[in-house]
């Protein structure tokens, strides 16, 4: 009892509620003035925020991005000529910070990092900037020997790990690859990567809405917050992006 007090004391002294709550209280006094119009735009923004922040709406979209791609069990992935990851999740190398910082999309490097150990792949390509000082010294630390670590420290997107990925790809003329990259995102990069002579096989990770269980847990669970309009805001990105690369033609 003591303990979901707490929780909902601490959702409801948390800025995010508080400006909800603001917005509601500023609604209903300008109804009691009578400026309708302007009170109706204020409570819909309070019921944006409400609704964007639900954990139950960002698990919902997230889940239509991963079940694109499940998991796959280690056994079940072909051998390949290269991996390539995605860069994200990583935090380089700074001056007072020996170590590269991991966050949630972590888990592409360490997928990796596994395929490669388990012999899928013999080099690992990670892509995007930064790499060469964050998700290769974390490669290394992961057992994985510098020599078979091929940055491409360039790409700025999606798009450009593509394009930039194909010309390495091509030069030492690998014909299949394993992509790494987290499941909500898997259908996007799916889309960039295509290109003639390569066949790639989507290798899924960092799954935040697999199994899906929108509405687990305790009712405090359940109320808005901004990490899940956070999530929310990426999974509509992906989605957006779909949207506009569905009629663009990917890069080859």
């Amino acid at each position: 009892m003591v303990f979901a007090l707490f929780k909902w004391m601490t959702w409801l002294c948390m800025p995010y509620t508080l400006i909800m709550l603001g917005l509601v209280a500023t609604g209903v006094w300008l109804i009691r003035i009578r400026v309708i119009r302007p009170a109706i735009c204020v409570i819909s923004l309070a019921a944006l925020m409400f609704i964007g922040g639900l954990p139950a709406l960002s698990n919902t979209l997230g889940h239509a991005l991963e079940q694109h791609c499940p998991p796959t069990p280690l056994s079940e992935i072909p051998q390949a000529d290269a991996i390539v990851v995605l860069g994200g999740g990583v935090g380089e190398i700074l001056e007072g910070r020996p170590y590269p910082e991991l966050y949630p999309a972590a888990d592409r490097a360490i997928m990796a990092a596994r395929l490669f150990r388990a012999g899928k792949a013999p080099i690992i390509i990670p892509t995007g900037i930064g790499a060469e000082h964050a998700e290769k010294p974390l490669l290394t630390d992961l057992g994985v020997p510098p020599t078979a670590i091929l940055c491409e420290s360039e790409a700025r997107d999606t798009a450009e790990n593509a394009s930039k990925t194909f010309a390495l790809l091509r030069e030492r003329g690998c014909k299949k690859i394993l992509l790494v990259t987290s499941a909500w995102h898997m259908p996007r990069a799916q889309m960039l990567f295509k290109a003639d002579g390569i066949t790639v096989i989507p290798v899924g990770c960092d799954y935040e809405n697999t199994p899906y269980a929108p509405f687990s847990g305790p009712l405090w669970m359940q109320l808005p917050t901004p990490e899940a309009a956070g999530k929310s805001a990426y999974y509509i990105k992906e989605l957006l992006g779909l949207l506009f690369y569905s009629i663009r033609t990917p890069p080859e």
